[in-house]
């Protein structure tokens, strides 16, 4: 029986949707490395966090769902979508943004393996781990900084539980519902350490301050919003491997933003990548369930 064009429409436009929250999300990580000097990495997590939780509340107008039930259900996506940036962004003042990334895609990677139901997805996920072998290969004898890549790998372990957390979500609430609520759910739990001492620094600095809500926007708001949305129409397993576009991203913005000019070896291990991730999202299953779109919790 063939795939339902409406279910190839809606695999393309799964596929749009993460590779456009990718795009933002690594221009985004860039311009906040930009800031670190200014906020730190810390408090660059704060205020990214503290203005993407209001823009999404405000632009799905999320108040009118709260309740102890849905916060309580949003809340593990909130802390593992919290700590992943937390880790993330440590990472990321000791490593440049294309090695933090690719060191990141491991929880993505992990998961994966470990989901996999085809023999054609032992073919792609080893496609990605050969890209991420290439993009990984060291460009000349300096030592790697090691906390910073126990800060990414500990990134790592947080997105593959984002990842879980979120596709658990998907047909439970409506995606922009679930977005905006959880990433309130991080706001608040980084508020004190975080935020609150950034929004002084940026009373002095108020220029810096609004390129800070820029960062919001492209790394948290459009990104995860995206995300949900594409979820509606992915597997965790699925969307984990095509994550690994992730690094693709990043050295596109690495390039253009941070002059990290890939070598020919990343450029080929980024071929690899790609591909394995369009391979896999495109590749038909024999079975699938899609969830309902909308909200199955009392008000």
């Amino acid at each position: 029986m063939s795939m339902p064009t409406s279910s190839v429409r809606g695999r393309f436009a799964a596929l749009a949707q993460v590779i456009g929250g990718m795009l933002c999300l690594q221009f985004g990580s860039s311009y906040a490395k930009m800031l670190f000097p200014t906020f730190g990495a810390t408090g660059m997590l704060g205020l990214r966090t503290f203005f993407a939780a209001i823009m999404l509340m405000v632009f799905f107008r999320s108040w009118h769902a709260i309740s102890r039930r849905v916060l309580l259900l949003v809340l593990p996506y909130g802390l593992s979508l919290a700590g992943m940036n937390y880790f993330f962004y440590l990472a990321l003042g000791r490593l440049p943004l294309g090695t933090t990334v690719a060191l990141e895609f491991t929880g993505p990677l992990v998961l994966s393996f470990i989901q996999t139901r085809r023999w054609s997805d032992v073919v792609w996920t080893s496609l990605t781990l050969m890209g991420l072998v290439l993009l990984l290969r060291p460009e000349s004898a300096i030592s790697p900084d090691l906390m910073g890549i126990l800060f990414a790998l500990l990134a790592a372990a947080f997105w593959a539980l984002y990842i879980l957390f979120a596709h658990n979500l998907a047909g439970k609430l409506p995606s922009g519902q679930a977005c905006s609520l959880g990433m309130l759910c991080g706001a608040v739990a980084v508020f004190v350490p975080c935020t609150a001492p950034a929004l002084w620094t940026g009373l002095h600095t108020p220029t810096l301050l609004g390129l800070s809500v820029l960062v919001a926007l492209c790394s948290s708001a459009l990104p995860y919003a995206l995300e949900m949305q594409a979820m509606q129409k992915l597997s965790a397993r699925e969307f984990g491997v095509l994550c690994s576009l992730e690094p693709v991203s990043a050295a596109l913005a690495g390039a253009m933003l941070l002059h990290e000019i890939p070598s020919f070896l990343h450029v080929c291990g980024i071929l690899c990548v790609a591909s394995a991730s369009v391979g896999t999202v495109l590749t038909p299953q024999r079975t699938r369930s899609t969830p309902q779109e909308g909200p199955v919790l009392p008000d």
